[in-house]
């Protein structure tokens, strides 16, 4: 959205290190967390809507579960 390749990294990554710090921290369920960060109708809630609607969560699911199978595959070698 015009913003430099250098910046949106930094956020991004700084985003992801806030939100492993507050799961980490709190112990609480992610699902809370991200209630507790989306204001209803705001700019996150939103995006997160489009990750879902992209299938974001399952393709994590399946990637896991493809890596998980692969390293017991390697195992048995």
């Amino acid at each position: 959205m015009g913003m430099p390749s250098a910046v949106s990294s930094r956020i991004a990554a700084q985003t992801l290190l806030g939100a492993a710090k507050m799961m980490l921290e709190t112990g609480e369920h992610p699902a809370k967390l991200r209630s507790d960060v989306c204001t209803p109708g705001g700019t996150t809630i939103h995006a997160l809507h489009e990750l879902e609607k992209g299938g974001l969560r399952a393709a994590v699911m399946n990637a896991v579960e493809a890596a998980t199978k692969r390293a017991r595959e390697m195992d048995k070698s």
